[in-house]
């Protein structure tokens, strides 16, 4: 892998600027997953998970080279560099940048931007990127698919209201049904019998007590659990430790938990 000296994409080959082939597909691809949705640590989380090094020295993408690839007019091929990517593909990616920047609101004025690392396409697993714009609604979370390109809409209060339900459930699950025992069935039967014919009433309240103790032994012990509440207000640290990831499709919400 060449050193960075050189901007990403391109080599000193005979004295002269050269393009390598491998990393103007790459260039290629940013790109193509930006104007697709993708975001500045997505790509850079996909092209690490791909094993793609952004060099020797410093193998790993993070979202700021990602974002000074993106915004670097020479892939177009000004001051000598040899064109990876034609000016309309960059333009696009200039008007998409822009876009984002104008439409971003930071995480603290919406909770629900807080579950977005945790967001899913129930289609394919793939990461669920969040598409900025004009006309687009404050409370409503527009997402895109970076590996199939699925499109989910989805409001604020939907999305925090089931996930806060689900949680709900996890931590608190329903109560095992009751089923009697054998020494229930026996004392049940003692006792209709005994009420068929009441020769000696101090033996069937006896009985009824002996049923009564049984039945308490089989009733599931209550569980205690600090219930979740919503995400924005609870211990995200928590809701980490719980939760691995949440799908979303055609408006069902799912959380996985680990």
């Amino acid at each position: 892998m060449i050193n960075r000296k050189n901007l990403y994409g391109y080599h000193i080959e005979n004295g002269e600027l050269a393009i390598v082939p491998q990393e103007a597909e790459t260039v290629q691809r940013i790109a193509t997953m930006y104007i697709a949705g993708g975001s500045y640590q997505g790509i850079a989380e996909t092209l690490n998970g791909d094993g793609i090094p952004f060099s020797a020295e410093a193998p790993l993408w993070n979202k700021h080279k990602v974002k000074r690839l993106l915004e670097n007019p020479r892939h177009t091929g000004l001051k000598g560099y040899p064109a990876i990517i034609n000016a309309e593909t960059f333009q696009a990616v200039q008007r998409m940048i822009q876009g984002k920047t104008a439409g971003y609101a930071p995480p603290k004025d919406r909770p629900a931007l807080r579950l977005k690392p945790y967001l899913r396409c129930a289609c394919c697993e793939g990461n669920l990127h969040r598409l900025a714009g004009k006309n687009r609604r404050p409370d409503t979370l527009y997402l895109k698919c970076i590996r199939c390109g699925a499109l989910v809409t989805i409001s604020d209060m939907e999305l925090m209201n089931e996930v806060s339900r689900q949680m709900a459930e996890h931590d608190c699950p329903a109560e095992q049904p009751y089923a009697p025992s054998g020494e229930v069935i026996r004392l049940t039967n003692a006792i209709d019998r005994g009420l068929e014919h009441p020769d000696k009433p101090e033996d069937i309240v006896s009985l009824i007590l002996q049923g009564a103790s049984a039945r308490y032994d089989c009733c599931p012990a209550p569980t205690e659990s600090e219930p979740f509440s919503r995400p924005a207000e609870a211990d995200l640290k928590r809701f980490g430790q719980a939760v691995s990831h949440i799908t979303i499709a055609d408006g069902t919400i799912t959380v996985h938990f680990k």
